[in-house]
């Protein structure tokens, strides 16, 4: 069984949603990529926005609990998204290596929390959930591809990457995508050197 190393020296403020590793701060991967989410989101009103958010807190509490404790607790509005990841777990039988799992790049100093890293069959996956009403392939890839490279960094390497798309019909899709996805990780890299860049001003 492969085993993901600890990371205890990363602490994480899950108030302010700020990662930290002594007194540095680490950028989330959500922060980093904010420039392409809000391209993405632009024309969808606040209001829709913090709706969606609220969806998604709630169905991935809901899973880390069934994950964790064996319970199903989740909001009656909700509860077609959960029998989608119920169905999606039943077809695809996973063994959990880590749910929830905060992660950093030790030399790219970037931390963030990966929903799931599983087996699946003989190769180890890094899953992450998706409650929005369509999916864009320009973020996720993005984003995973950030997951699995800190999580490289820190001794173990991802076969496959995917996000699992949960609908609230019950329904889900599950596109899956290569490790070392190349194009995605130099479009990360640019956000944290652009990152960086502006930090180095606010000195």
């Amino acid at each position: 069984m492969i085993e993901i190393p600890s990371v205890p020296e990363l602490e994480f403020d899950e108030r302010s949603h700020v990662y930290r590793i002594g007194s540095e701060v680490l950028p989330s991967v959500t922060t980093l990529m904010k420039p392409l989410s809000d391209r993405f989101y632009k024309t969808i009103p606040e209001d829709v926005l913090q709706k969606a958010a609220g969806r998604g807190t709630a169905v991935h509490n809901a899973i880390e609990n069934w994950l964790g404790f064996g319970i199903v607790d989740i909001p009656v509005p909700y509860m077609e998204y959960f029998d989608a990841f119920y169905d999606w777990w039943r077809k695809y039988e996973p063994t959990v290596i880590g749910s929830e799992l905060r992660l950093y790049h030790k030399l790219l100093r970037y931390a963030g929390t990966a929903d799931l890293v599983c087996m699946i069959g003989d190769e180890l996956w890094i899953i992450d959930y998706k409650s929005t009403s369509t999916l864009s392939e320009m973020l996720v890839r993005v984003q995973l591809e950030a997951y699995a490279r800190a999580l490289e960094s820190l001794g173990v390497k991802a076969a496959r990457k995917g996000a699992l798309h949960l609908r609230k019909d019950g329904s889900w899709d599950f596109p899956g995508f290569p490790a070392g996805d190349s194009a995605a990780w130099r479009v990360f890299g640019s956000l944290k050197n652009i990152y960086d860049y502006t930090k180095s001003y606010d000195k």
